[in-house]
C-alpha cells in the first residue's frame, strides 16, 4: 500500500487519457491509433526509469528499507502494461467484453494461483506483490495474442493531436483524483503505521470489491455506447437513465448489507486478526451507499466530449477530499474514513449540477433514477439491523447467511407492490 499509493500516481500519466479518446471519437485511422501507441511505449518506459529512481525516496520516506525491491518490480510492471492500453482500447471500442472478460479472469486466475503457491512456500510479503504486478503481466500478453491489431512505425504530431487534447482533460483529473483518493493512504502510513493503513486499505479494497465487480463492466459497455449516441439526446438520455438506474438497483442494497454485517464479514474473509478493519469498513460503506452513482457524473462528461471540464470539477473536488483528510487524519484511520463520508455527501448535489449542465441529463432525472433504490435498499437494511440484533448469537456465516436472504426479501418487495 505504501509503494502503491506513489507509484500509482505517476502511473496515471501512462496512458494520458488517450485509450479513453481512442473508444470516444467517431472516426480513427491506423495511423492514428499507431502514433497513440508509440506514445504510450515512450511514456511507459519514462515512467518505469522515473519509478526505479523515486525507489530510494520512498525509503526514506517512510523509513522503510523493503520498500527498494518492492518499488522496482512495480516499476518494469508498469512498463509492460504500456505495451497493451491501445490494443485494450480498441476491443472495448468494437464491444468485444466478452473476450475482454476471458483475458481478465485467465488473467487474475493465474496471477492469484501464482501468489497463493509463493504464500504457501512462505515468500511474505512477495506473494502479495507478485499477485498485483503479474496481472497486468499475464493481460497484456492476451491481449497482443486474442486483439490482432498491430502498430505501424509513425509518430506524426498532426495524428494525435485532438487524441492528445481530449486526454489533456482525462489525464488532469485522473491526476488530481488519484492524488486525492490515495492522499489517504499517505497520510495514515505516515502518521499512524503500517499497521493502522494495513486495516484501513484492506477495508477499503474489500468494500469496493463488490462494487467494482458490478460497476466496471457497466462503464465499459456504457463508454462506447453513450459516445456512440452523442448527437442522439433522446436515446442518450434513454440509455443513460437504464445504466444508472441498474447500477443503483444493484450497488445501493448491497453496500448496505456490507456496512450492516461489516464485523462478520471482515472475521469470515479475513479472520479476526483484521478486526480493527470492521469500523473503518462500516464507516466506508455509508460512503459508498452514494459514491457508485455519483461517479456516473464522470462517464457523461467524457462520452459528451467536455473533458476540460471533467478535469475541473475533478479538481475542485480533489482540494476539497484532501483537505477533509488532512483533518480526519488527527483522529487516525477513522477519522480519516469519517471525513471520506462527509465529503462525499456534502459534495454530490453541487458536483453533480456542474457535471450534468448542459447535457441531455439534468439533477432532476437523476436524482429520479436512485429514489427508489435508495428507499427500498434503507428499508431492507432496517430489516437486517433488526434481524442481526435479534440473532446475534449466530455464527457468523450463518448470520450473514440469513441477514442476506432477510435483506433480499425487504429489498424486493416493494418493487412488487411499486
Amino acid at each position: 500500500a505504501m509503494v502503491t499509493a506513489v507509484t500509482g500516481f505517476v502511473a496515471i500519466f501512462n496512458d494520458l487519457g488517450l485509450s479513453a479518446a481512442v473508444i470516444q471519437k467517431s472516426n480513427i485511422n491506423q495511423q492514428q491509433v499507431s502514433a497513440v501507441f508509440w506514445i504510450n511505449v515512450l511514456i511507459s518506459l519514462g515512467i518505469a526509469v522515473l519509478i526505479a529512481i523515486l525507489a530510494p525516496v520512498l525509503v526514506n520516506f517512510y523509513h522503510e528499507p523493503r520498500l527498494q525491491n518492492i518499488t522496482l518490480v512495480f516499476a518494469f510492471s508498469i512498463f509492460l502494461s504500456g505495451l497493451s492500453l491501445q490494443h485494450n482500447a480498441l476491443m472495448k471500442r468494437q464491444m468485444q467484453f466478452k473476450r475482454l472478460s476471458l483475458i481478465q479472469i485467465g488473467s487474475t486466475a493465474a496471477s492469484l494461483i501464482i501468489g497463493v503457491l509463493l504464500a504457501w512456500q512462505g515468500f511474505g510479503y512477495w506473494a502479495i506483490i507478485a499477485t498485483m504486478v503479474l496481472l497486468p503481466v499475464f493481460s497484456s500478453i492476451s491481449l497482443w495474442i486474442v486483439c490482432d491489431w498491430r502498430p505501424v512505425m509513425v509518430l506524426k504530431a498532426d495524428q494525435v493531436n485532438s487524441f492528445l487534447k481530449f486526454g489533456a482533460g482525462m489525464t488532469g483529473f485522473d491526476l488530481v483524483n488519484y492524488f486525492s483518493r490515495n492522499m489517504d493512504n499517505v497520510l495514515i502510513g505516515k502518521y499512524a503505521g503500517p499497521a493502522a493503513l494495513g486495516f484501513y486499505s484492506k477495508a477499503y479494497q474489500l468494500l469496493m470489491l463488490p462494487i467494482t465487480q458490478l460497476r466496471n463492466p457497466l462503464n465499459a459497455v456504457a463508454l462506447p455506447a453513450l459516445s456512440s449516441l452523442n448527437n442522439a439526446p433522446d436515446q442518450y438520455r434513454s440509455f443513460f437513465k437504464r445504466y444508472l438506474f441498474t447500477l443503483a438497483f444493484f450497488c445501493m442494497p448491497l453496500v448496505i448489507f456490507c456496512g450492516i454485517f461489516s464485523e462478520e464479514l471482515i472475521l469470515i474473509i479475513l479472520g479476526k486478526q483484521w478486526a480493527p478493519a470492521a469500523v473503518v469498513f462500516k464507516i466506508l460503506a455509508i460512503a459508498s451507499f452514494i459514491q457508485p452513482v455519483a461517479s456516473t457524473q464522470g462517464l457523461v462528461l467524457i462520452t459528451t466530449g467536455r473533458s476540460k471540464r471533467y478535469f475541473l470539477i475533478g479538481l475542485v473536488n480533489s482540494i476539497v477530499v484532501v483537505m477533509g483528510f488532512y483533518i480526519g487524519v488527527q483522529w487516525g484511520m477513522i477519522g480519516v474514513a469519517i471525513s471520506y463520508a462527509v465529503v462525499m455527501y456534502v459534495g454530490f448535489i453541487p458536483f453533480l449540477y456542474f457535471s450534468l449542465k448542459d447535457s441531455p441529463m439534468n439533477v432532476g432525472l437523476f436524482l429520479k433514477e436512485i429514489l427508489y433504490p435508495a428507499i427500498f435498499a434503507l428499508i431492507a437494511g432496517t430489516a437486517m439491523y433488526f434481524f442481526k440484533m435479534q440473532f446475534i448469537y449466530l455464527p457468523p456465516i450463518l448470520l450473514c447467511g440469513f441477514g442476506f436472504v432477510v435483506g433480499g426479501i425487504a429489498y424486493l418487495a416493494p418493487w412488487f407492490s411499486h
